[in-house]
């Protein structure tokens, strides 16, 4: 009894720390939200005002130099191959037609896989948390992990041959040591789960990443850093590297041998991957692709040994500043940079930019409304802690409590947007007002027309009755 009160007593600390932390900060990131909002949808009407359709990528105009251009070709590298790092683990001969090549390393290593299981107890409505670790191995191209895992200290990770792979690599970069700062990931984290969130530095030993400095689209060069930046367009269909150009084998690491799909491993053919057994894969992606673009036209600087491209022109993002009141006043949207896969028109561009803009916009306010809710919850959760000790009344407060918040919560939700509108788009929320208003009149006008209408057929026959009672009276008389 006495750890029940004592766990719910933290409980109720850390509630409390939070709770101004989301009341606050939630109509704070509505509000930014807002204006957020706005701000894209004149930076894309922007777009859609200013940009210059270029009618042949083929011979870019120069008076379109430092304007706003759209235009839609396919990426090509001519008759320009392509190889990694001159290296023993390199391909034997260069590879044609291939926009980006890259060599990823990967080592059968062993993870820990924690599961929780909660029980609640039968008296004091507490709850007692069980963790259990077991091993789970899988492929991972983040190298050797832990020799002993935290806390399965009897299981072991070997290197294997990655130490002979990285001296072998012929990679002239290092990745840089992280940061002390930067977040990590749980080390019990699941490898699936981890690669989606980490992404491989393919600069570092003993991977390899090549992109051709010939890549452009008409008159357009591309450069490494677009190509880099720009990965759900140019890097989205990796293709395996022909069989052929693989080395059968490697005389500096014997160990490796080429299997069935192309890559070279150390597991023999039919052998399950034991522990430190490494896989080498060779991707490539292919050019003759179409891609749309809405940027800044620019005269390119040519300089192949930094990727920029051997064309007079290029791309880069530009800023835009909004001129209001005669162009006394600017406002600084931001810059432009529209890359998309495919053929689009300048009004497609447009329309799905701001579609886009639609749809993260409504995800924000969804987090913001949860939050905000959540906020109150934990507001309420001093209470309902107490009632958590009474198991019908506890359930019933739960409840409660809850439905109170989801109504504040959504109160509020709604009040900072309304407020935000005024603040961001005042025509449209004085404008919204104003019609209300005017439907609100309307409504009770013709309410108080009816009310009128049908109180006049009750009246007149009573009127009449009352004429007649009198006239008899008279004529009696």
């Amino acid at each position: 009894m006495h750890n029940f009160i004592f766990y719910h007593l933290i409980y109720i600390m850390v509630c409390i720390s939070i709770i101004p932390l989301s009341l606050l900060l939630s109509p704070c990131l509505m509000w930014k939200n807002e204006g957020r909002h706005v701000t894209e949808l004149r930076r894309i009407d922007f777009c859609k005002n200013k940009a210059v359709v270029v009618p042949d990528i083929n011979m870019p105009s120069d008076d379109n130099t430092g304007q706003l251009v759209h235009f839609v070709g396919k990426v090509s590298v001519d008759d320009d191959e392509l190889e990694l790092h001159a290296s023993p683990l390199n391909i034997t001969s260069s590879l044609p037609k291939a926009l980006i090549m890259k060599r990823t390393c990967m080592i059968y290593q062993k993870f820990e896989h924690s599961e929780q299981q909660v029980q609640n107890q039968t008296i004091g409505a507490g709850q007692t948390t069980t963790t259990t670790f077991t091993v789970k191995e899988d492929w991972t191209a983040d190298g050797p992990q832990a020799e002993r895992l935290p806390h399965l200290n009897t299981e072991t990770n070997s290197r294997g041959i990655w130490d002979e792979l990285i001296s072998n690599s012929g990679n002239p970069e290092t990745a840089p040591s992280p940061s002390p700062n930067q977040p990590q990931l749980p080390p019990n984290m699941p490898p699936e789960m981890a690669a989606l969130l980490h992404q491989t530095d393919l600069t570092k030993a003993p991977h390899s990443i090549a992109i051709n400095s010939s890549a452009h689209v008409g008159g357009f060069g591309l450069t490494e850093d677009i190509i880099t930046t720009e990965k759900a367009v140019f890097q989205t269909e990796w293709l395996p590297v022909p069989a052929e150009l693989v080395p059968d084998e490697i005389e500096a690491l014997p160990e490796l041998r080429k299997d069935r799909y192309g890559n070279l491993t150390t597991v023999e053919e039919g052998d399950q991957p034991q522990n430190g057994d490494v896989m080498i894969k060779y991707e490539y992606c292919a050019d003759n692709f179409d891609t749309s673009f809405i940027v800044q036209q620019i005269i390119a600087e040519s300089d192949p040994e930094k990727g920029v491209p051997a064309h007079k022109y290029s791309l880069d993002k530009q800023r835009v500043l909004d001129e209001k009141c005669c162009g006394k006043i600017t406002d600084d949207l931001g810059v432009i940079w529209m890359v998309r896969k495919g053929r689009h028109d300048l009004h497609e561009m447009i329309a799905m930019a701001k579609q886009d803009e639609k749809t993260l916009t409504k995800i924000l306010r969804l987090l913001c409304w949860i939050l905000l809710v959540a906020g109150w919850m934990m507001l309420f959760s001093i209470f309902t802690t107490l009632l958590s000790t009474l198991p019908i009344l506890g359930a019933l407060g739960n409840a409660a409590f809850f439905i109170v918040a989801l109504v504040i919560g959504t109160v509020c939700c709604c009040g900072v947007t309304a407020i935000a509108y005024m603040r961001y788009r005042p025509l449209l929320s004085f404008g919204a007002l104003a019609i209300a208003g005017g439907i609100a009149g309307i409504v009770i006008w013709r309410i108080n027309a009816a009310s009128d209408a049908s109180t006049q057929p009750t009246m007149a026959p009573t009127m009449k009755l009352l004429y007649e009672v009198v006239t008899l009276d008279w004529q009696v008389e």
